[in-house]
């Protein structure tokens, strides 16, 4: 029996209908989770592997199944002229030397092979598609390696993640390029030059004005140019009055 979740759709969407094999084995997978990620609509395959959920042609289809690399397709309109579509996942393996766990020597040499073991990228691909850095500063977060999701599906990276000394660097390094981000990025919309143009400010009023608004780093970086103006030329009134008191 074939189960689909739908939380929204913008558009109205035929159904497409597909199996998922394992690349390797042929074989079909039995509760991989398929997703289009454009419809925020949810199925899983059944004990022959199959599926079918509501697309249109552009949604992206993501699929994915506990130790098989997570995968995702554009649907097109060839799709739709088929009676099924065979979608294969490759397995996702991380191999490491043998390792036999019990006494604290093999332990230690178990537990000095997570810590050089370096991840697998774990994102998925989308076919035909060009990979985007959305991230400016993407080394994992704690919560996000934490996340039981992550280490369910993940336990090695997890491991690396939480116990490499040179993960904990990275990630102090990560901190620091994302401050000077934001710091940068704030500048960038809260200039002196722009202020002044704006609020015919000029020389100590001018600077006056800017320490009266005391907006944030986080604030700059997060709000959109013109949120900051409108907040700005609202603290206008209130500061020339208060400065013409003074």
């Amino acid at each position: 029996m074939l189960t689909v979740v739908c939380f929204s759709s913008k558009a109205q969407r035929n159904y497409i209908y597909g199996v998922v094999k394992d690349s390797l084995s042929q074989e079909p997978m039995i509760g991989a989770h398929i997703q289009n990620v454009d419809a925020g609509s949810l199925t899983s395959t059944n004990a022959e592997g199959k599926f079918k959920i509501p697309a249109q042609v552009g949604d992206t289809i993501v699929i994915s199944s506990v130790g098989h690399k997570t995968l995702a397709w554009v649907a097109d309109s060839s799709w739709f002229k088929q009676n099924e579509i065979d979608f294969l996942l490759a397995v996702n393996t991380i191999y490491l030397d043998e390792v036999v766990v019990g006494e604290f020597p093999e332990y230690e040499r178990f537990k000095d092979l997570i810590i050089k073991e370096q991840p697998k990228d774990t994102t998925f691909e989308i076919f035909g598609v060009p990979r985007v850095v959305m991230d400016p500063y993407p080394q994992m977060e704690k919560s996000e390696y934490l996340n039981p999701v992550f280490v369910f599906f993940h336990p090695i990276s997890a491991i690396h993640h939480s116990v490499s000394k040179k993960e904990k660097e990275k990630r102090k390094m990560q901190q620091i390029r994302k401050t000077r981000f934001i710091t940068e990025k704030a500048r960038l919309k809260f200039t002196r030059e722009w202020v002044s143009e704006n609020t015919k400010l000029e020389g100590d009023k001018l600077t006056s004005f800017i320490a009266y608004c005391n907006f944030s780093e986080d604030y700059l970086a997060s709000a959109s140019q013109f949120a900051i103006y409108e907040l700005m030329m609202d603290l206008l009134p209130k500061f020339l009055k208060e400065y013409e008191e003074g």
